[in-house]
C-alpha cells in the first residue's frame, strides 16, 4: 500500500522502526503498517503513480544483518541435529 508521511511517527510496528520514515516522503509498505500510520494520523493514502521507497534506505544494512543472523542460526541447528543421529 502506498502512503505519504504527513507527521513524524515513533516506535515500531512489525519490526519496522517508524522513526526512519521521513515527513513528505512516499513509501510502499504492507497493509498493517499503512493502517497503523493512517489511523494514528501519521500518513495518508497516495495513488499508485510515481516513485516510492519500498524500505527506508538506511534500513537495508539492518535487514541484511538480521537475515545473516537467522541463516547462521539455522545452519548451527542443522549441524547439531546431524551429530545426534547414530
Amino acid at each position: 500500500m502506498r502512503i505519504r508521511i504527513v507527521r513524524r511517527p515513533s516506535g515500531q510496528v512489525d519490526g519496522v522502526d517508524l522513526t526512519r520514515f521521513e515527513v513528505g516522503a512516499v513509501y510502499d509498505v504492507n497493509a498493517s503498517i499503512a493502517t497503523y500510520l493512517m489511523v494514528g494520523g501519521h500518513a495518508e493514502p497516495v495513488s499508485a503513480t510515481g516513485p516510492a521507497a519500498v524500505v527506508p534506505l538506511n534500513m537495508t544494512t539492518e535487514i541484511r544483518n538480521r537475515v545473516k543472523h537467522v541463516t547462521e542460526k539455522a545452519a548451527e541447528v542443522s549441524r547439531k541435529s546431524k551429530r545426534r543421529q547414530p
